[in-house]
């Protein structure tokens, strides 16, 4: 006979907490990994890494209504861990607070559609399985193709 109490890693609480910390674990990580070889150049050299963790979350959680809050958390957390890990660092710039602000409007605005994609492509069925599934990669494309071309000095540049 199945039990009818939820375990307490499905409770609310800590799937939220969990997400939030790994949220900041990744943010952190973005900041002081990028440049320290080839490879992380590219892996933290842009947004795609936190929208495919933020999926990856999203499918791990068991509840849909808890993934998609712990999207906007993870992404809102993984923007603090960022620019938090940048005001320690002391490269935040001047520019850095309203910077700051556009990320983490846009990670509470993506993290929950994103966690939704993942959390549907692990448990949902027919056809929105198949449309949550192509949301990702567009919004990675997406993520490249319009931020990713121009840099800071406004020079075309690739992608990858």
């Amino acid at each position: 006979m199945a039990t009818t109490t939820a375990s307490r890693r499905d409770a609310p609480a800590t799937v939220l907490a969990a997400t939030v910390g790994f949220g900041l674990l990744l943010g952190w990580a973005t900041y002081d990994l990028h440049g320290s070889s080839p490879l992380l150049e590219r892996a933290t050299n842009s947004v795609s890494t936190w929208i495919i963790w933020t999926a990856v979350a999203g499918a791990l959680i068991r509840a849909r209504q808890l993934a998609v809050w712990g999207g906007a958390l993870m992404m809102l957390a993984t923007c603090g861990g960022y620019y938090g890990a940048s005001a320690l660092g002391d490269t935040f710039g001047a520019g850095g607070l309203g910077t700051a602000a556009v990320w983490s409007v846009a990670g509470v605005a993506g993290g929950p559609l994103l966690a939704w994609a993942g959390w549907t492509v692990r448990r949902g069925q027919g056809d929105v399985r198949a449309v949550a599934g192509a949301a990702i990669p567009m919004v990675v494309l997406g993520e490249r193709s319009g931020w990713g071309w121009r840099s800071t000095t406004g020079e075309r540049r690739p992608s990858f």
